[in-house]
């Protein structure tokens, strides 16, 4: 005789449609913290060992998800930007009340359960998986790629993991250093050919830009590949050298305080003072260099004005200046 109950598969079947909505949505206030990223990871096992039972067709019509883009043949300081761009496009898109965005804590965790974290490695073969285990009905699959002169291009595309169909590609390109206008026509083009029509709130929302600092997005970008790879203080610094780049890149600041939150209480105490002392460190170095250089190289050629810092990554023409500041303890 069997001891298992009747009705244990249909309550397995709805156990991990729930686990597929929840993914769909963001987590709730107060749930940002330690527990959010062990409910993130938890799900992503959860999915995997009961991968053959996930039934694609059940999937909320409007999800989607976005992962990391793929990078063509540019330079490696700017190969963050995959990651960067694609976060920021997941932020974009999510901005429309018709559409459910998997969420970036669930998603993070099931590319590192199935070891798909590099920026590539999801490709029209994978994505169909990597959308059924996250709960998706839809997966954009994006990439980044150097055109002619300083010109970049973004591309997507549109896989159905019901289907498998991958639909035509989406695509735009702007000057490195304007580069999210890519990224904004690249969101209202995927808006048009999801079907969804804007607000004009939402329209203006999607079209702000975050920062106009190319190094600010850099160090945002690198701070978004961390985090997906889990190393929590490394995104922690960059994001905070995103901030001291540019004070007005507010998602950034959420980002820090997020990804603080995820540390835990006693490791948030302890990072927040220590970063809080190494950016009034970072802000009096960057101060005293811009009295003393005048005018930094930029990364895409020409120069740009006192104040405006280009990312020290990207090879440039530099001196070595050695400043001693002593701050209270």
């Amino acid at each position: 005789m069997s001891l298992v109950p009747r009705h244990a598969p249909v309550r397995r079947a709805l156990t991990l449609f729930g686990l597929a909505l929840a993914a769909c949505r963001p987590a709730p206030p107060g749930r940002v913290g330690p527990d959010a990223t062990t409910e993130a990871e938890l799900a992503a096992r959860q999915a995997v060992a009961a991968e053959q039972t996930i039934r694609a067709d059940t999937l909320p019509v409007r999800s989607l998800g976005v992962v990391p883009f793929s990078v063509g043949a540019v330079d490696t300081a700017l190969a963050p930007l995959a990651y960067g761009l694609a976060d920021l496009l997941m932020t974009d898109l999510a901005r429309s009340a018709q559409l459910r965005v998997v969420d970036r804590l669930r998603l993070d965790a099931l590319l590192r359960e199935v070891r798909l974290v590099e920026a590539g490695r999801v490709d029209t073969s994978t994505a169909p998986r990597v959308g059924r285990l996250v709960g998706a009905r839809r997966l954009i699959i994006g990439a980044l790629a150097g055109e002619t002169g300083d010109r970049f291009g973004i591309q997507a595309r549109v896989a159905d993991v019901v289907t498998g169909e991958i639909r035509a590609v989406v695509s735009a390109s702007a000057s490195l250093s304007d580069i999210l206008a890519a990224e904004k026509e690249l969101a209202l083009r995927l808006f048009r050919e999801l079907g969804v029509n804007l607000t004009p709130a939402e329209q203006r929302a999607v079209e702000a830009r975050p920062t106009r600092n190319l190094a600010a997005l850099l160090a945002y970008s690198r701070g978004v590949r961390y985090e997906v790879e889990a190393r929590y203080d490394a995104a922690a610094t960059e994001y905070q050298n995103a901030i001291r780049l540019d004070p007005s890149f507010a998602i950034a600041g959420s980002r820090l305080s997020d990804v603080q939150t995820r540390t835990g209480p006693s490791g948030t105490r302890t990072a927040s003072r220590t970063q809080q002392r190494a950016a009034q460190v970072a802000r009096a170095t960057s101060a005293a260099v811009d009295r003393l250089n005048g005018v930094y190289v930029s990364p895409i050629g020409g120069s740009q004005p006192t104040g405006v810092l280009t990312d020290p990554s990207i090879g440039a023409q530099t001196a070595t200046i050695i400043i001693t500041i002593t701050t209270p303890p």
